[in-house]
């Protein structure tokens, strides 16, 4: 952790250390810091001070540090501690300096109270709040001359060039309220549509001439909104101001500033650390709603500013968390316009909306019950159609069907809005994904190739996609746009008069946003000629259940939920540690724990504020590690939201490590069924690795990933244990590649190359050829007597001592080919029927026809056929895990019955 954790700093370490450093990283020059001065022998007004000499007299007092301006006038002090004491201590004696200060020179000036990680202001105001680092000098003679020359904003007019609309001025006209009482924070939430970019520009507008502001900077976590406010907020209302756009590098001569969240905090050296905490007056935040919207504040908390939080999302969406950010009790912004206020002022269009329920949508497809031409088309894709069921919430895997998008497609054309050239009017498609989009697009070439020119894919991996964007706003072609996420927020093209959705919606905040790309007014349009009769009075929504899914009636009628925000990857891992070291372990499980507990902390970055502030509970811990558990609160509350400052993690490596260590839980509570989920996630992975065997670090680590993948390390699983395959296995993690589908829809020919050497290479292995001509299992196999499940087992199991790789799970999930076609390739066997059809073939004759079942039996039988015909073997375990757990086999049979199925399964059905 470094010598600043290793050591108790007196005051004099802390100044030197701590407060020294911090004054330096804001760019302050040791001939504008005077240290030890004594405010009542000084002369203020005539910049003559007296520093401490050693020699005190009774009434002497003496300012730690005194922080001058260019022209050597007092403009602030700093009162420090060392760092164990409260930086409060200080605030009593620290007012009375300012007072010798302001006595002489009339000026107020404010006051920095710190022990070195803590940092608080007292401002000219007599305001105290807590502050990140100090200020810079230029950032503190400019605040001093906005608080001499400031007025109250409520008694300025407001500008009627940017906000005209009556809700807009009385939104204005409260915020301006708000902040003349002294508040710092607002919060605004206005339905899309209703101008919330422009109330934005006139809030700023009326803080820059009552000078509470000078620096802005605005916000957002996606490009279209920064653009947004560039163009049509700062540079379109305020044609003077030089406007800085951060996305472009570091500046600071501008007055007006944008910027992404990303911009500002990506890198080891983020850009957002770079101002001092005093740069910005005012920050507006757009989508502050947004969970995951800079997570534990980072930005909000180093700026100290007026700050603003924009959002569209309905009070009832907005989550607890955001109200408090913003000073607001829940549920009661400082200021809000909804969408049945705006439709109700005619300021927004109402939309009608149609829900559309198809066959395939709403109910699925099964195979079995599919055309022959159909089955055939499935089977070109090696997709077996008696094993094939969507449903239909499902139907994004299949959303390649023609038959129901072109249903789609005839059902808008028959529906939509058109303009008067017979046109349909300007229109979004919101998609399942990037693929059903371009099909959708083919599609409409097939059936209206008039259309052709009118119909374009928008998709965030097109190059240029933006161009496009720009075209269905400002021309008349494109009318339609098909995208995925793109055109869902923020693109304001006010002319959209109809709104397709063929993907379900489950979020409330997205489909509102979504649905606000319609509701603009006649008003706001400039071409009239793209609208239904020239005119806009509501817009269409054409919503097709998915899965019995509406959108429509999902939002409009079911209560709002409050999710948690979301954290990041290596913050679960570090909160489920913590959580086993609160269970009470002991041993070596406590020391192993522990061990990955520190490693956490050490990796924090110390040089962030938010790391600064908890550096003497970090030393603490640090010290006091072989006692660990008596901090889990400390652990929890102070060092768990630092987790987001480590950098460079990843990702395929932290969330093996999230996954894995579920392990340590499961084995206290003995959750033997969850062992095994993880166990399959591990081995499958450990599979995939070994397959690189052509790099070095595989190479070094084969024989201890072959260990990981063999039962018996499995068998009495300790921490220990976990521990070692999780340092093993996590650092490879990064080659991982994960497989879709089957290889041979896969472009890369590599991947069947692989394949095919793969088995190539077991057939010439000399042991195995060994092994296959003499064992009798495989003989029975290549003679055509067929096996039995438990023979099969007992193969697999003398293959995978041979050569791990080749278990039913690896061969069949990794090479998506089944396990039996896969030995009869070993052995050079024609393939000449279908191993899975020749099971269920003697599954209905062993079993389903043996004697007379009930419908509700058949159905569980057929669904124990094809499980069965995919993993050679069934136990009576697996009724209580899915996908038999839900249908309930117990109420269907009895235990003995099922206890008989078992054993022909495994006994009586031969393999071929």
């Amino acid at each position: 952790m470094g010598n600043l954790t290793n050591q108790k700093l007196n005051e004099k370490q802390t100044r030197k250390r701590l407060i020294d450093t911090e004054l330096k990283r804001v760019g302050w020059l040791e001939k504008y810091i005077k240290e030890e001065v004594n405010s009542v022998k000084s002369d203020f007004k005539n910049k003559n001070y007296i520093l401490d000499n050693g020699i005190y007299e009774s009434g002497d007092h003496y300012i730690d540090y005194l922080l001058l301006g260019e022209d050597n006038s007092p403009i602030a002090i700093i009162e420090a501690k060392r760092y164990s004491k409260d930086p409060q201590d200080g605030r009593i004696q620290a007012r009375t300096y300012a007072k010798d200060i302001e006595s002489q020179t009339g000026v107020n000036v404010p006051i920095f109270l710190t022990n070195g990680y803590v940092w608080e202001l007292i401002d000219e105001k007599g305001i105290e709040r807590k502050v990140s680092r100090p200020f810079s000098q230029k950032d503190i003679e400019r605040r001093a001359d906005l608080f001499k020359n400031e007025k109250s904003p409520k008694d300025l007019e407001i500008n009627s060039y940017i906000v005209d609309r009556p809700r807009s001025v009385q939104i204005v006209k409260r915020l301006s309220e708000h902040f003349s009482e002294g508040h710092k924070k607002a919060l605004i939430e206005m339905a899309t549509g209703t101008g919330k970019t422009r109330v934005a520009m006139a809030v700023c507008d009326i803080l820059i001439r009552s000078n509470y502001a000078r620096n802005i900077l605005f916000i957002a976590d996606r490009t279209v909104l920064v653009d947004q406010a560039l163009n049509k907020g700062f540079k379109k209302y305020f044609i003077d101001e030089a406007v800085a756009d951060l996305r472009n590098g570091y500046n600071l001569d501008s007055r007006l500033y944008v910027s992404t969240v990303q911009t500002l905090k990506n890198g080891d050296d983020p850009l957002f650390e770079k101002y001092s905490p005093g740069f910005f007056d005012l920050v507006i935040f757009d989508e502050a709603h947004r969970s995951y919207y800079d997570k534990n504040n980072v930005i909000m908390n180093y700026f100290d500013a007026i700050q603003i939080g924009l959002t569209a999302t309905p009070k009832d969406e907005v989550s607890h968390n955001t109200y408090d950010l913003f000073g607001c009790d829940k549920g009661v912004p400082t200021a809000e316009y909804s969408y049945d206020e705006a439709v109700q002022d005619g300021v927004l269009v109402p939309y009608i909306g149609k829900i559309i329920e198809t066959e395939v949508l709403s109910l699925g497809i099964e195979g079995i019950k599919l055309s022959d031409d159909l089955k055939d088309q499935l089977r070109r894709q090696e997709q077996d159609p008696d094993l094939t069921e969507f449903s239909g919430s499902e139907f994004e895997r299949i959303f390649l069907d023609d038959k129901t998008n072109e249903l789609i497609i005839h059902q808008f054309m028959k529906y939509c809005y058109r303009s008067d050239d017979s046109k349909p009017a300007k229109t979004i498609f919101f998609c399942m994904g990037k693929e059903h989009a371009k099909k959708i697009k083919k599609l409409f070439s097939k059936l209206y190739p008039s259309y052709s020119n009118d119909v374009q894919v928008i998709l965030s991996d097109m190059q240029r996609y933006q161009d496009e964007v720009k075209r269905f706003e400002h021309e008349s072609e494109p009318r339609i746009v098909i995208s995925v996420g793109i055109m869902d927020t923020g693109v304001d093209v006010p002319e959209v008069s109809n709104l397709v959705f063929v993907k379900p919606v489950f979020s409330k905040t997205r489909f509102w946003q979504m649905v606000g790309r319609g509701t603009r007014n006649f008003k706001a349009c400039d071409h009239p000629e793209w609208l239904p009769e020239g005119d806009k009075k509501d817009f269409l929504i054409l919503d097709f259940k998915v899965g019995g899914h509406s959108n429509i009636l999902y939002h409009e009628f079911t209560p709002t939920t409050e999710g948690k925000p979301k954290k990041d990857t290596v913050s679960k891992i570090f909160e489920n540690r913590v959580e086993l070291l609160s269970n009470g372990l002991f041993g070596e499980n406590k020391e192993i724990i522990t061990e990955k507990v520190i490693e956490s902390i050490e990796k924090l970055d110390n040089e962030s504020f938010i790391v600064r502030e908890r550096l003497p509970i970090i030393r603490e811990i640090h010290e006091n590690k072989f006692n660990i558990e008596k901090y889990i609160s400390e652990l929890r509350n102070d060092i768990l939201p630092l987790m987001i400052t480590t950098q460079g993690e990843n990702p395929k490596i932290s969330s093996f490590v999230l996954i894995s260590e579920k392990l340590y839980p499961y084995i206290l509570e003995n959750k033997l069924d969850n062992i095994e989920k993880i166990k399959k996630f591990i081995i499958y992975r450990a599979e995939n690795i070994l397959l690189k065997d052509n790099l070095e670090d595989v190479k070094v680590n084969r024989e201890s990933i072959i260990s990981i993948m063999q039962e018996n390390f499995w068998d009495d699983l300790t921490f220990s244990k976990v521990d070692s395959m999780i340092k093993t296995l996590a650092p490879l993690m990064k080659y991982y590649t994960k497989i879709k589908g089957n290889p041979i829809q896969i472009d890369a020919p590599d991947v069947i190359l692989s394949v095919e050497n793969y088995t190539k290479q077991i057939s010439e292995n000399t042991e195995l050829k060994e092994f296959l001509e003499n064992n009798e299992i495989a003989r029975k196999i290549y003679q055509g007597i067929g096996i039995s499940s438990v023979e099969l087992l007992k193969l697999e199991a003398e293959l995978v001592k041979l050569k791990p790789e080749i278990s039913i799970n690896s061969i069949q999930n990794i090479y998506k080919k089944d396990f039996l076609v896969f030995i009869r390739e070993m052995l050079k066997m024609k393939l000449d029927n279908n191993p899975r059809e020749l099971i269920e073939l003697r599954f209905d004759e062993f079993i389903i026809n043996s004697r007379q079942y009930n419908s509700k039996q058949i159905e569980f039988l057929n669904l124990l056929k094809k499980v069965f015909s995919d993993r050679k073997h069934i136990e009576l375990s697996d009724f209580s895990k899915a996908p038999f757990k839900d249908e309930n086999p117990l109420d269907r049979f009895e235990f003995d019955e099922l206890e008989s199925i078992v054993n022909k399964c495994n006994n009586n059905i031969l393999m071929k």
